[in-house]
Parts: structure tokens; sequence; C-alpha cells
């Protein structure tokens, strides 16, 4: 299902819900007030005039007894507007709506009511000049009348007392569904966050990590497609960017070592051929001559040195290199570095430092890949160091990873398995420095930092690419800071001991 199709559908069943509250809540409302009305208009109205219609019967029976007992014209006046105000309360009564039970007994006090009436009539007619009591026939009507008057108050009573708990029990339900309607809307959307949450955060999780897999040139990573959303078809095309960039990493590296092998012998040739003529074998040349023929042979090892570089990193991408792994004196092997590129300093007027313990420095490495490592350092630092400065070489034991080690190097030397002691190798210039979001990029192939234009000398930027490749492969780390005194320090940090043949990638195995 889609990830809009979900968003939909879940927020569709919360709006449903949110609907449903206020369409019972709007018509719970409307019934409260029906009944509010009907308190107020009829109810209500009803039991003042039934209270009217007692007050006013009372009246009529003192006034009935006073004009039998008295004969005063003026009590026979009063007990006719009584009488009046009685017969006008019962109309108010039968005006008001009624069922069942209600409209039967406000007839009978209607009926009792006219017998009452007539009867009066009856003994007005033959009233003697007084002394004479209210007939016995008259008192049981006025008690007839009185019961029934007053068993239609009662009932208008418990009818209003039906509809004030019928009121207060649909507010109590009003109440109770709007309650378990907000924490069923609630309870729906934090499913439906969670479930799109859950349904975005993990192929965003995977997406992020291969973007970092392809940054980092892991062309070989792929996504899960089997989804049936819209990352499946981001997954595909992500699937088949991967391919074409490792389509075309390859292509480019299979180009590059294509070309770099054959130039290698032409460029053979021509040094040959070069130091032929100025070895002046062909003839004799002037000092001029003599001056063009040492800069093309410069300029002619600088080519095949950055050939070899680009035939090495191919062969190391490819997983050609195989790494003779034994006990070496590290000591030994920077020593050896500095012989090596002693002329190239003194040529600068750069002295090169060391400060090497007396005792070897034994640890299972490859010779050879670890000498080039130190060269391309101790090269670089040549390269940009100004005339008339020095370059410190160190190399020491340490029992644990150094503090300045970048957090990347940290978790890689890490997951190898690295720990207990080091031996850690330090070259250090006084250049100009590197900034700080240089320091990563400059292990990365074809890199070079860039102060002011090109330097004189400045090679294709392969040599720290291959000196990371060579310090992963012996499940190492190489990093480069700040030198308190100036210029960058570059650090390589090699385990002690040996890691074990696994920890060492075989030909076949890329790195």
């Amino acid at each position: 299902m889609k990830i809009t199709t979900r968003i939909i559908l879940g927020y569709g069943l919360f709006i449903a819900v949110l609907v449903g509250l206020v369409v019972h809540q709007v018509v719970t409302i409307n019934r409260m007030q029906s009944i509010n009305r009907t308190l107020s208009g009829v109810d209500f109205q009803n039991s003042l005039a039934c209270l009217q219609a007692l007050r006013d019967l009372d009246l009529v029976e003192e006034y009935a007894w006073k004009s039998f007992a008295l004969a005063d014209p003026d009590y026979l006046e009063q007990l006719r507007e009584f009488l009046k105000s009685f017969e006008g309360s019962l109309n108010q009564i039968k005006n008001y709506t009624w069922t069942g039970k209600d409209l039967d007994e406000i007839k009978r006090v209607e009926l009792l009511w006219q017998t009452f009436t007539s009867r009066l009539e009856l003994w007005q007619k033959d009233l003697p000049q007084g002394g004479t009591s209210l007939p016995q026939s008259l008192q049981n009507d006025l008690e007839m009348l009185r019961i029934r008057t007053n068993s239609l108050y009662q009932s208008i009573l418990r009818s209003m007392s039906e509809k004030v708990e019928k009121s207060r029990r649909t507010a109590e339900t009003a109440a109770v569904v709007m309650w378990v309607s907000t924490f069923t809307a609630l309870a729906i959307s934090v499913l439906v966050s969670y479930l799109i949450y859950r349904s975005i955060s993990k192929p965003l999780a995977h997406l992020t990590e291969g973007t970092r897999a392809i940054a980092e040139g892991k062309f070989f990573y792929r996504l899960d497609a089997s989804r049936n959303d819209e990352f499946s078809q981001l997954a595909r095309d992500f699937n088949t960017m991967t391919r074409r960039l490792k389509e075309l990493d390859e292509l480019k590296k299979g180009f590059v070592a294509h070309v770099s092998h054959e130039l290698k012998s032409p460029l053979a040739s021509i040094q040959e051929a070069t130091e032929l003529l100025a070895e002046e074998l062909p003839g004799p040349l002037n000092e001029r001559q003599k001056r063009l023929l040492e800069l093309n042979l410069r300029s002619l090892a600088r080519l095949r040195s950055m050939i070899g570089n680009l035939l090495d990193l191919s062969k190391m991408e490819a997983g050609l290199i195989e790494y003779d792994m034994k006990q070496c004196d590290l000591a030994a092997l920077i020593r050896n570095a500095v012989a090596e590129l002693e002329l190239q300093a003194r040529d600068k007027q750069i002295e090169i430092r060391t400060e090497l313990p007396e005792i070897p420095l034994f640890a299972e490495c490859d010779g050879d890949r670890v000498l080039q490592v130190v060269v391309n350092l101790l090269g670089n630092s040549l390269k940009f160091s100004p005339k008339n400065a020095a370059i410190e070489v160190r190399a020491e034991t340490a029992d644990r990873i150094p503090e300045s080690m970048p957090e990347r190097w940290r978790r890689l030397v890490a997951d190898a398995g690295g720990e207990g002691s080091f031996i850690l190798v330090t070259v250090a210039d006084s250049g100009s420095g590197i900034a700080d979001e240089d320091r990563e990029m400059i292990f990365e192939k074809f890199h070079q930092v860039k102060q002011g234009g090109k330097t004189a000398g400045q090679g294709a930027g392969l040599g720290l690419s291959i000196c990371r490749i060579i310090a992963q492969a012996h499940r190492g780390a190489i990093w480069v800071e700040d030198n308190p005194d100036g210029g960058s320090r570059f650090r390589l940090l090699l385990p002690s001991r040996g890691t074990g043949e696994s920890a060492i990638p075989r030909a076949s195995q890329p790195i």
C-alpha cells in the first residue's frame, strides 16, 4: 500500500471519528434543548396552573362555607369570582399538550367541576337567609376535585422529574461518548502517525546509509525495492544510479590503468634516450642543452612517479595487491625513507630531524608498503615546506588510541579489533597548514589543496589516497592535524603486533 494511501485512510478514519462525535454532540444538544423547552414552556406552566387551581379550589370552598353560613351577597360575589378563576386555571391546563393518563385525569377534573357547579347552582336557588352549613354533596365534590387536581399536579411533577432525569442521563451519555471518541481519535492519530513514521523512517535510514556508502565509493550498495510504495520506485532509481556509477567507475579505473600501463614503455624509451643525450654519447652539448636535458629527466621522473601511483592505486582498488606481512623494524624503515629523500631535502635547504628510539620498533607489516607511506608523507612535507625550514619525524609506542584521532578513524580501528599497543609515526612540517574542511578530503583521489595557485612540483593528488589504503589494509589509521609549532602534522598509527592473517586483505579482496 502506498504511503499516500495510508495517510489518506488513517486520517480519513480520524476525521470520520471527529465528524461522528460532532454529529452526536449536535443531536444530543438538540435533544436536551427540546427537553428544556418542554420543562420551561409546558411542564412548568402546567405546574403553576395546577397550583393556582388548588389555591382557587381552597378559596371556593372557603367562600362557599361563608356564603352558606351568612348568606352575604359580598361572599356570593367573591365566590363567583373564585369559581371563574378556577375555571380559568382549568381551561389553561387544558390548553397545554397532554397525553395518556394526564388527559384522562383532566377530563375527570372537568367532569367533577361541572357536577360541582351544577349542584352549587341548585343549592344557591334554595339558599336560606343564613345559618346553613355547606351540603355534604358539595363537600364531597370539592374533596374529589382537590384529590384529582392534586393527582394531576403530582403527575406533572413526576413528568418534570422524569424529564430532568432524562436530561441528566443524556448529558452523562454525551460526556461518555465525548471522552470515548476523544480517546479513540487520539489513539487513531497516534497509531496513524506511528505507522507513517515507521513506513518512512526505515526507508529513509536505508537511503541515508546508501548515500553515505556511495559517497565512500561503495558502488555495490543496493536498496530494498520490494516494497509497494513510493520508496520502492526511489530504491529502484537509486539502484540504477549506483549500477551506472559502478560501471562508470570501473570504466574509469580500467581506462586509467590501461593508459598508465601503455605509457610506461614510451616513457622508459624517452628517459633512456634523454639519459644517453645527457651523457653526450651522440656528441658534445653546451651548458644550456645540458640544463634542458636535466629538466627533462626531472619531469620524466615525476611523470613516471605519477603513472606508478596510478597503477598502484588501480591495483589496490581492484584487490590485486598482496601484502608480505612479517616483523619489520619501523625505526629502520623511517631511517631508510629519510636517506632516500636526503638529497632532495638538501637541494631545498630543508633539514629532516628524526626522533627515534634506540631499541627496534617491531610491527607485523609489509615493510615496502609502510616505507612507501613514510616516503609519501616526507615528500609532501618537502613540497610544501619553505626553504631553511625543518621537518621532524618521530616514532613512539602508544598503549591506546591517541585522543586527537578523528572519530571516523577511531571507529574504523575499533571495528577492526584494534586494541592493545600501537606504534605512532609523526611527520611534522612548518608549512602553511591545511584548513579544517580539507583534512579529510586530502585523502581522496585527485584532491589537491588550493592555496593561491598550483605549487610547483605538486603531484596528481594520489599519494595520500594510497597512504590511506595501505593504513587501512594494516588495520591502522592515518590523519592530519595542526602542528603546535605551525604547519601540519601527519600521524600514522599501526598495531605493534600482528592482527592475524584474516585481518589483511588478500589479492582477491578489494579494499
